[in-house]
């Protein structure tokens, strides 16, 4: 008996409509079964398959009637939103756009871009999206508190301010809008006012990375009040959620920066020294340096008083040596890299620069410093491609360093889980530092160390220095980093901090945990020697 596809395609649409996808989906098979590749089938099954949680069939029958039909602005727009739930997220933009092309897409299509433009760091370009669904549609809680939180986090406090109250006045139980308030509060020093909203607002958070980074706030505005113990637990609570509830709550030993592949790293460089190396027999180009420095030791303060520099461009963490990563706790992995042919070497920087040139805004500025401070880790690949390249090193008390780093609420990508436990984040300074320290011994690169305590305290002459170094002129722009422009602001987890004229009162922050540190200072008090800091003998709970 033959299908009548008009009441077919009818049924699925109903059953779309209706809430029912997986019927929907069960009427398109049939459909498509006995006419395969019909348009109209393919696009109800994609948009069911998005109700149904099936985001990567959905993103397969959508790419398939958004290429055949690009002028079907409703499939762009079903295409780009499937994109942007499988974490697609720069493909999704295209679609997306498109769609905007379509009156009635206009709301929703602005607000996918808006989110979507978001989770890859492109704050104006949101932010300009949602002021223009605002503009049309003035009443929208949600909207307001997405902006409230986006300008919060661009340092645009005054706008913040405004559109975070807008939020709460429309919806006063909007949890974006909740704790954009209390992260405004604290920033303006309203501590107690900011512990007693967070502490009502943990209460009714249902989602758990949503609760750690509530845990994470009132642990920040409990520091500020001096308590200190308080503190300590609010942060590790935030952490202990994480650890339990994300997917990325534990890190891969094996990883790129994993503790067994820096073990790997540490004992071959031990038996295979860098001076042993065949050396290229063609010099790099240039034009470029790289900062490093264990994660929490002032890097992106020296990265933001560098990029007002107007010969250099910092390019902030953007990972430019995964495409030539390999997996180092392969056998044979560390061993190829002592006797790589030239060729293969001229290969590599090919591929590192080119992808360099992806994310350079200011070509017009003669050196690039490759800012990841990781890469710490990574000086015998960095000597290994580039042996020329200037190498800056941050260093930082180690015990601050730890308590930062144990204390900040990372993105959970690469090996930054560590820091969800202390002890593991002990342990994990440990190893990166003994493979960073084998490294600096040996590698022939220009190196310049700096001490974030000493830039703090005296930045013209620590710049001065550094720039002579660097073989740059001096430039007063670089004392006068806060005045640039909003869209300069840091993608790091520091960006309030390098919003605020330098201060100390970081440094020397780790005596008021000195007693939960205690029973790591074995391993920590080497390391403040080794770098010259000599008051880790006697601890006391300040």
């Amino acid at each position: 008996m033959s299908m009548d596809l008009p009441q077919a395609l009818q049924q699925a649409l109903l059953h779309l409509e209706s809430g029912q996808p997986d019927k929907c989906v069960s009427v398109c098979n049939e459909i498509l079964a006995g006419n395969p590749g019909l348009i109209q089938a393919v696009y109800l099954r994609g948009c069911a398959e998005y109700q149904t949680g099936d985001i990567a069939q959905s993103v397969s029958d959508l790419e398939f009637v958004h290429g055949s039909h690009p002028e079907h602005l409703h499939a762009a727009y079903y295409f780009g939103r499937s994109l942007h739930a499988a974490g697609r997220l720069e493909e999704a933009l295209a679609p997306l756009q498109a769609a905007l092309g379509e009156r009635e897409l206009e709301l929703q299509s602005r607000y996918e871009l808006a989110t979507c433009l978001s989770r890859l760091r492109r704050r104006p370009a949101a932010i300009a999206h949602y002021q223009t669904i605002l503009k049309l549609q003035p009443g929208n809680a949600q909207v307001a508190a997405n902006l409230a939180s986006l300008l919060e986090r661009e340092n645009r406090l005054d706008e913040a301010e405004k559109w975070v109250g807008k939020a709460l006045s429309i919806n006063p139980a909007n949890e974006t809008a909740q704790m954009t308030r209390a992260t405004l509060d604290r920033r303006s020093g309203k501590f107690a006012e900011a512990v007693q909203r967070l502490r009502n607002l943990i209460k009714g958070i249902d989602h758990p990375v949503n609760r750690s980074i509530a845990w994470n706030q009132l642990g920040q505005c409990l520091e500020g009040q001096g308590e200190w113990d308080e503190a300590f637990n609010a942060f590790s609570e935030s952490n202990s959620i994480l650890k339990t509830h994300s997917s990325g709550g534990h890190p891969d030993p094996r990883g790129p920066h994993g503790l067994q592949t820096l073990a790997r790293v540490q004992a071959w460089l031990q038996e295979n020294p860098m001076a042993a190396w065949n050396k290229p027999a063609s010099p790099d180009q240039g034009g470029i340096a790289f900062l490093v420095g264990f994660p929490r030791s002032g890097t992106t303060l020296l990265d933001r008083m560098l990029s007002a520099h107007p010969d250099i461009e910092v390019l902030e963490e953007k990972s430019l040596f995964s495409p030539l990563h390999q997996d180092w706790s392969e056998p044979g992995a560390l061993e190829a890299l002592a006797d790589v042919s030239e060729a293969q070497i001229m290969d590599a920087r090919e591929i590192y620069r080119r992808e360099m040139l992806r994310h350079r805004r200011q070509p017009q500025r003669p050196l690039v410093v490759d800012k990841l401070p990781l890469n710490l880790a990574y000086l015998f690949l960095i000597h290994r491609l580039f042996p020329d390249a200037p190498i800056i090193f941050v260093q930082r008390h180690p015990l601050d360093v730890c308590i930062s780093c144990y204390f900040q609420a990372f993105e959970l990508e690469a090996s930054m889980a560590y820091f969800l436990d202390i002890e593991h984040t002990v342990q994990y300074y440990n190893a990166v530092m003994q493979v960073a320290n084998l490294s600096m011994n040996q590698v022939a690169n220009p190196l310049h160390r700096l001490c974030y305590e000493d830039l703090v305290a005296a930045p013209r002459a620590q710049l001065e220095a550094l720039l002579n170094f660097l073989a740059l002129e001096w430039d007063d722009s670089v004392l006068e980093y806060r005045q640039r422009d909003g869209d300069q602001t840091s993608n790091t987890p520091s960006y309030q901090q390098v919003s605020q004229p330098l201060y100390t009162r970081s440094i020397g922050r780790w005596r008021h945990y000195a007693s939960q540190l205690e029973s790591n200072l074995s391993v920590l008090r080497p390391w403040a020697k080794r770098f010259g800091y000599q008051d880790t003998d006697t601890v006391e709970n300040a």
